[in-house]
């Protein structure tokens, strides 16, 4: 049953209805998006379905899972406490853990509210990654010839968008033992295993492990293996 008082919403209800709105949309939609994006034309963004579950007569179908689910994420993002110990939490994160350790959530934070259930897959896919990374950074060693054009066959590993540079970072295994890495403008399907050609810039070691990773640019995709 939802709580409404004057301290504000109930923080499990809203976030149990984050996960419906999320398998509503099956998936996350910005506010952005939605007014701007032919691809979610006649769409209702996350935020938009949370405000008007809680603050009009359209009510969301929030089902036991979706309650289920409210509590996994919260237990899970309250692990950012741990997080904190080995490393100075960024603003969003330091505003997702306040967040989820209260008890009641007011009308301003509905917007982050809905933007959980992603955040958490992202964070469930940040942590596979790095025991993934930890794993290849013990067998990985330098790739190609440095300041020269090479080929590689590659996996594709771990994707992520930076904002800053509208681009995306491509990490990839070769021969499942190294680690190779660059930027692209467009996202590639994760696990995918592609042909590519690249200028080697650098053959160092990683900063979050201690093994050798090759980053190459100036990318040119060859061809997809299937």
């Amino acid at each position: 049953m939802e709580v409404k008082n004057k301290i504000g919403l109930r923080t499990l209800d809203v976030i149990s209805a984050s996960c419906s709105a999320f398998r509503h949309n099956k998936g996350f939609i910005k506010k952005e998006q939605s007014k701007y994006d032919l691809k979610y034309k006649d769409s209702t963004s996350n935020s938009e379905l949370l405000y008007n579950h809680f603050y009009s007569d359209f009510k969301l179908n929030i089902t036991s899972d979706d309650i289920e689910e409210a509590v996994e994420i919260m237990d899970y993002l309250k692990g950012l406490t741990f997080k904190a110990i080995e490393r100075e939490l960024t603003e969003f994160e330091t505003n997702v853990l306040k967040l989820v350790s209260s008890d009641y959530i007011t009308k301003d934070k509905i917007g982050i509210s809905a933007s959980l259930p992603k955040v958490y897959l992202n964070k469930i896919e940040q942590d596979n990654w790095t025991t993934r990374e930890a794993e290849l950074s013990r067998t990985s060693q330098t790739l190609g010839d440095l300041n020269e054009r090479n080929k590689f066959n590659a996996n594709i590993e771990f994707i992520r968008y930076i904002p800053r540079t509208m681009s995306y970072l491509i990490t990839c295994s070769v021969d499942g033992k190294h680690i190779l890495k660059f930027f692209h403008d467009k996202s590639i399907d994760k696990d995918s295993n592609i042909n590519l050609e690249g200028y080697v810039k650098s053959q160092s070691k990683g900063r979050y492990h201690n093994g050798i990773e090759t980053i190459i640019n100036r990318v040119k995709i060859l061809g997809d293996e299937k």
